[in-house]
C-alpha cells in the first residue's frame, strides 16, 4: 500500500470513529411526563335511593333519609351536618380502606359531624334506620356563641359552634301544649307525631305561642348559629 492510500485509510478510520462517538453521546429526548392524577371525586351523600330532599335554603339542606337493605356508593360529606334518627336500625359503615364497622343506632339519638367524612354504608337487618339530616351549607357560623332564644326546650347533643339542638317531649299519653317561644336565630323545627316528621323553617326574630310545636309528641329544634 503506497503512502497516499495509507493516508486515505487513516482519515476514513478517524471519521468513522468520530461519527460513532457523536451518535453514542447524542442527548436523548426526555421521557414524556406521566399525566397528572385527578383528585378523587365522590357522589353526593344523599344522591341515592331512600333519601328525599325536603327543602333547601341558602343556609341549609334538609333531608329525610332511610338506610334500605343494600350497599350504597362511597361518598364524602362536603358540609357539616346534624340531625336526629327517628327509628332504630342497623347498618355497616365502610371506610375508604375497606374497614367494616357494624353499627346499631337507637331512635331519637341526635348527632353532629364535621365535613370531610368519607365512607360508604350498607343497610342491614329487618328494621330500616331513618333520620332527618341537616347539611349546613355555610363554611362557618353566622351568629354568636350563645343565644337569647327562650322556650325551645332542653339543650341536647354535643356543644359545637354551628348549631344548638333543643328537645321537647310530651308526657306519655299527652301532646305538647302551646307555650311561648322566641327564636333569636334561624331554626329548623322537626316535630313528630308518632314516627311522622313535620319540618318547618322558622326565621330569626320569630316569637309565637308554639305554633309549630303544639299538638306533637316530641320536637327537635335545630337553631343555626
Amino acid at each position: 500500500m503506497n503512502k497516499k492510500k495509507n493516508i486515505q485509510f487513516i482519515a476514513l478510520a478517524i471519521g468513522l470513529s468520530f461519527s460513532s462517538t457523536v451518535f453514542a453521546q447524542a442527548p436523548q429526548p426526555a421521557p414524556t411526563a406521566a399525566p397528572a392524577q385527578t383528585a378523587q371525586t365522590y357522589p353526593e351523600p344523599f344522591d341515592r335511593e331512600g333519601a328525599k330532599k325536603l327543602f333547601e335554603t341558602d343556609r341549609v339542606k334538609v333531608w329525610e333519609v332511610s338506610w334500605l337493605p343494600r350497599a350504597y356508593p362511597t361518598h364524602k360529606h362536603l358540609y357539616d351536618y346534624a340531625g336526629v334518627y327517628f327509628t332504630s336500625g342497623d347498618r355497616v359503615i365502610v371506610s375508604p380502606q375497606g374497614q367494616r364497622s357494624p353499627t346499631h343506632t337507637n331512635a331519637w339519638d341526635t348527632f353532629f359531624y364535621r365535613s370531610g367524612v368519607t365512607h360508604s354504608e350498607e343497610g342491614v337487618g329487618t328494621d330500616v334506620l331513618q333520620a332527618i339530616f341537616l347539611e349546613l351549607k355555610e363554611p362557618a357560623a353566622q351568629g354568636g356563641a350563645t343565644t337569647a332564644s327562650t322556650g325551645l326546650g332542653k339543650e341536647v347533643g354535643r356543644p359545637n359552634n354551628r348549631l344548638i339542638t333543643w328537645h321537647e317531649i310530651a308526657e306519655p299519653g299527652t301532646q305538647l301544649q302551646a307555650t311561648a317561644r322566641k327564636y333569636e336565630n334561624d331554626a329548623v323545627v322537626v316535630a313528630f307525631k308518632g314516627l311522622k316528621p313535620t319540618i318547618t323553617l322558622v326565621k330569626r326574630g320569630t316569637e309565637d305561642k308554639g305554633k309549630h310545636t303544639a299538638g306533637f309528641d316530641r320536637v327537635y329544634t335545630f337553631e343555626l348559629k
